[in-house]
């Protein structure tokens, strides 16, 4: 899901100078919603015993970040709803596009699978977060697990069951939301951030190192390395392997509004998959994943 998930935001306790330090955390304004574009672009390459199957999928989403309440023990609730969306998949035998916002395309939700990411429209992801980034609560994850069961495209359905787990969400969102540094930083600084987030068929954790590489013009720009891990998954017979994922990225914020800019994350990873008794990989695959979010307010 999101991640259908919240932008990383900051605020300034020292002037935006590069030789300066900077302090960012957290600034939300109850009177001022953040609107975010999220693309989503992924390409795969399998290939199922001998045969070669090349997917592309696009997915856009227009994001509203809102300030529910602030508490007197420094935690705020803030919500995140996807107000429309845009997809565009192409694989074999199944080409489809589909846009929330085109009156033209409602006769399109006949389709199990546009109808079931279609309905994620109107979802809203409500996060409870300490002043240090852990998320507390989630107070609506009753109806993000049912807008999933109410899915009627099996894949889709299976693809997004685990991120309506509680703890997968908490855990995805912390990426987020404890990404930047708790000390002031001057620019050349560089931290470290690793994520472990729990799924059923393990745990995946995350490894980043992050640099502040400059501040210019009330903007601090944040390069981001690092890798995904995931133990070995076996059901049924068969074992499923995850290569180390490469991850580079880029994260751009607007020290004065406290608002993310933008952010992009490229993440390439290989997979493949063996059955007992079988030899050599049943299914082998290739995945170039792109997470672009831009502000849209300002």
């Amino acid at each position: 899901m999101m991640k259908y998930t919240a932008a990383a935001l900051a605020c300034l306790t020292l002037p935006a100078i590069a030789a300066e330090p900077v302090h960012l955390q957290y600034k939300f304004d109850a009177d001022a919603p953040t609107y975010f574009e999220m693309v989503q672009d992924m390409d795969q390459s399998q290939n199922v015993q001998g045969q070669n199957i090349n997917t592309s999928s696009v997915i856009t989403s227009m994001l509203k970040t809102e300030l529910i309440e602030a508490n007197d023990d420094g935690s705020i609730l803030i919500a995140t709803t996807n107000e429309h969306a845009k997809l565009e998949i192409n694989a074999p035998g199944m080409n489809m596009s589909y846009d929330s916002t085109l009156a033209s395309d409602k006769s399109k939700l006949s389709n199990p699978t546009i109808a079931s990411m279609a309905g994620m429209v109107g979802l809203q992801v409500q996060l409870l977060i300490a002043p240090d980034g852990t998320i507390l609560d989630v107070p609506n994850v009753d109806a993000i697990q049912a807008s999933i069961d109410a899915m009627t495209d099996p894949a889709v359905k299976a693809g997004a069951s685990p991120f309506a787990d509680e703890a997968a969400i908490k855990a995805m969102n912390e990426m987020n939301f404890k990404l930047l540094p708790a000390e002031a930083v001057e620019v050349g600084d560089e931290w470290h951030r690793e994520f472990v987030v729990p799924f059923a068929f393990g745990n995946l954790t995350t490894s980043f190192d992050l640099t502040l590489d400059s501040v210019k013009d009330g903007i601090a720009s944040i390069s981001i390395t690092g890798s995904v891990t995931m133990p070995a998954v076996q059901e049924q017979g068969m074992t499923m392997n995850l290569s180390d994922a490469d991850v580079q990225g880029m994260l751009r914020v607007n020290i004065e509004d406290g608002v993310q800019e933008s952010y992009t994350m490229t993440t390439v990873m290989g997979m493949n998959a063996t059955m007992e008794g079988m030899v050599g990989p049943i299914l082998t695959m290739d995945m170039t994943q792109k997470v672009t979010m831009t502000r849209l307010d300002k």
